[in-house]
């Protein structure tokens, strides 16, 4: 009964949240448009259905990298785990990640899952932190790489984009070099318990310092021994830097992708910089709250692609949006729906 609970009662707040996504993603896109709504619309419709069909297979080429880097530490608890149930467990995490804010349903799904597919609560919340680790820590290498290959490219296109670049970077650093340290260095980590978090408290952006201290020391622990391993098992480490690398790689590279299916005029040697730009979009959209970053991540590449023109922009940024996320989107509940994983039985807790 509780599990059910868990997976029914907030059937309304997802259904809120889908309908969020659908408003403010139509609402950016008719602002976007204005007064193009018909050359917009041909250009879509004149897609060519070879790069279409490129762009769903990259994508879910994505999805089976995202399930072959959930089996690879997922194997380290439980052997005989497949990578059909490496991708299902994924797929559902974006799920849920898609309908909540700042995608804070995703791990909860995705712990709920991996007990009906035999590995513990305990065993899942480890194999999830291996799995945020080492992305986070290529995405900021990964995108500080683009980036100073890029910089040139960057200050010719203006402050704006500067800015954006600038500011989506420092913050993901930040809290990824905080996270890092806070694990290394039990210091670090009582200097952000005892004076930043309770400077917080005290101007009440956290109400409960208490609370807030226990939870964070907690995460710390969980996150120390995480890294640990993974520091002590470099082949691992190595093997989901590389998956992470293919995932990123792949997600960036959908604008270059969108609009060679609509005939724009993008060149091989412009690859690099479309990488750059969607990695920003991808920075800033970490730290939207709202289900499924809408608004935002439309916002954000209409300024980063307005090179492009307005028809080509604003077209180009449906598709890429369409395959980016709601092709996931769909395939996710596609997969929700019609996977076996939830009515197995599940794991003995350890």
């Amino acid at each position: 009964m509780i599990e059910r609970g868990i997976m029914m009662t907030d059937k309304k707040s997802y259904l809120i949240n889908t309908l969020i996504i659908i408003t403010i993603g139509g609402l950016s896109l008719y602002f976007s448009v204005g007064k193009e709504i018909k050359n917009v619309a041909k250009s879509v419709l004149k897609a060519k259905p070879l790069w279409l069909l490129w762009l769903a297979f990259i994508m879910l080429l994505y999805y089976i990298m995202d399930g072959l880097l959930t089996k690879l530490f997922a194997k380290r608890y439980k052997k005989d785990y497949s990578l059909r149930q490496g991708v299902v467990n994924g797929l559902i995490g974006t799920l849920f990640s898609d309908l909540t804010p700042s995608s804070s349903g995703g791990q909860f799904a995705q712990v709920y899952l991996f007990n009906h597919q035999g590995v513990p609560p305990t065993s899942a919340s480890g194999i999830l932190l291996m799995c945020f680790i080492s992305y986070q820590i290529v995405m900021v290498l990964f995108t500080a790489v683009i980036m100073l290959l890029q910089l040139s490219y960057f200050m010719h296109e203006g402050l704006d984009v500067t800015m954006m670049a600038l500011v989506g970077f420092a913050i993901n650093f930040i809290v990824t070099a905080a996270l890092i340290l806070g694990a290394l260095s039990k210091s670090f980590q009582n200097f952000l318990i005892k004076h930043v978090i309770f400077f917080l408290s005290k101007i009440r952006i956290v109400k409960n310092y208490d609370a807030t201290r226990f939870k964070i020391e907690d995460y710390f622990t969980s996150f120390r021994a995480e890294l640990k391993k993974l520091f002590q098992h470099k082949n691992l480490l190595f093997k989901a830097c590389l998956i992470n690398t293919i995932k990123l790689t792949i997600m960036y590279s959908t604008p270059f992708f969108a609009c060679k299916a609509l005939s724009i005029n993008v060149h091989a040697s412009q690859f690099l910089n479309f990488l750059a730009l969607a990695s920003i979009i991808n920075l800033i959209n970490t730290f939207l709250p709202i289900p499924g970053a809408s608004g935002g991540s439309e916002g954000c590449y209409i300024i980063l692609f307005n090179f492009l023109g307005h028809v080509n922009t604003t077209s180009s940024m449906m598709l890429w949006r369409f395959f980016s996320f709601y092709f996931g989107l769909i395939l996710s509940f596609i997969v929700f729906l019609t996977s076996k994983e939830m009515k197995q039985k599940r794991a003995p807790e350890r």
